[in-house]
């Protein structure tokens, strides 16, 4: 009798020692920022956390579209050009003011030029750099300080199957997702090793051609990676956060190979690459817009 009291016992405290398992997260007590948040993934994202309780705030250049008036008291919609800094601190500061400091940061926003790199302007490189990569540093410089001095939060980072191999006519968008991806791995071990304690969790996302309109007429291969639903990258990212726990995902899940495509030759990398996606000419036929994802 006694065993079967302690042994459950037992094992649900190792597993919160262990991390494996966490109480449920209080949605309601949950503030929430996501960058390209009036679009594809991250309207997606912010229509689930707003139905289960949390604070969303929403910062883009586009209006937020939502007008469900029982969730109206929970989201702020700031107009913010995140590749503006002062854009971005003024932002901050209304959403510290309006909702409380968030527990959740979501660097969702993106945007591609679909040009060769000679045939881009100097003000086109810098957008695609400071709303891709650069914003991720302030975002996070200005809402971690509040995380670390709770000890708790999450940072989502949304990257891209071309973290892990870039491709013509895509330069700029493939050199910033790129850079997604380091600086996640590089801030989670910071965090880590340099704030003890806390429990500040980093997830990083990597989909590939989502309907969006963003890649509109990038000609991949569909049965190695078929287009996504923002939706159902939202649910991966709003159950990643339901865990408690970061972890990467890669969408669909064919695209883990990435990892190790990755780890080959350059020579066989391309090829292996080009075969089953036809990269090089991939971005031929693009007519998509500079929207975010």
């Amino acid at each position: 009798m006694a065993t079967t009291f302690v042994f459950p016992a037992i094992c649900k405290l190792t597993g919160h020692l262990l991390g494996f398992c966490r109480p449920p997260i209080q949605w309601a007590d949950e503030v929430v920022v996501i960058t390209g948040g009036s679009h594809g993934i991250g309207l997606e994202l912010a229509k689930r956390l707003l139905r289960a309780g949390s604070r969303v705030a929403i910062l883009d250049v586009n209006p937020f579209p939502i007008e469900d008036e029982s969730v109206s008291s929970l989201w702020r919609y700031c107009k913010c050009d995140i590749s503006s800094l002062d854009q971005i601190k003024e932002a901050a500061d209304l959403v510290r003011a309006e909702l409380g400091d968030p527990t959740i940061l979501v660097n969702n926003a993106g945007i591609v030029a679909g040009k060769l790199l000679l045939d881009m302007g100097d003000g086109e490189v810098d957008k695609v750099v400071n709303v891709n990569l650069t914003s991720h540093f302030h975002l996070i410089r200005q809402f971690l300080p509040a995380m670390l001095r709770r000890g708790k939060g999450h940072i989502v980072s949304i990257g891209s199957i071309v973290s892990f191999a870039g491709t013509p006519q895509a330069t700029t968008y493939c050199a910033t997702k790129g850079g997604v991806k380091l600086l996640h791995e590089s801030l989670r071990r910071e965090v880590a090793s340099r704030y003890k304690p806390n429990d500040i969790q980093f997830t990083i996302v990597y989909p590939g051609i989502t309907d969006t309109g963003l890649f509109k007429g990038l000609d991949l291969g569909q049965f190695f990676l078929p287009n996504l639903r923002p939706d159902s990258i939202a649910r991966a990212i709003f159950n990643a956060l339901a865990s408690g726990k970061g972890r990467e995902v890669y969408l669909p899940k064919v695209a883990n190979l990435l990892t190790i495509i990755y780890a080959l030759p350059q020579h066989a990398r391309s090829g292996l690459i080009n075969f089953l996606s036809g990269g090089d000419k991939a971005m031929s036929t693009f007519s998509g817009h500079s929207k975010y994802h």
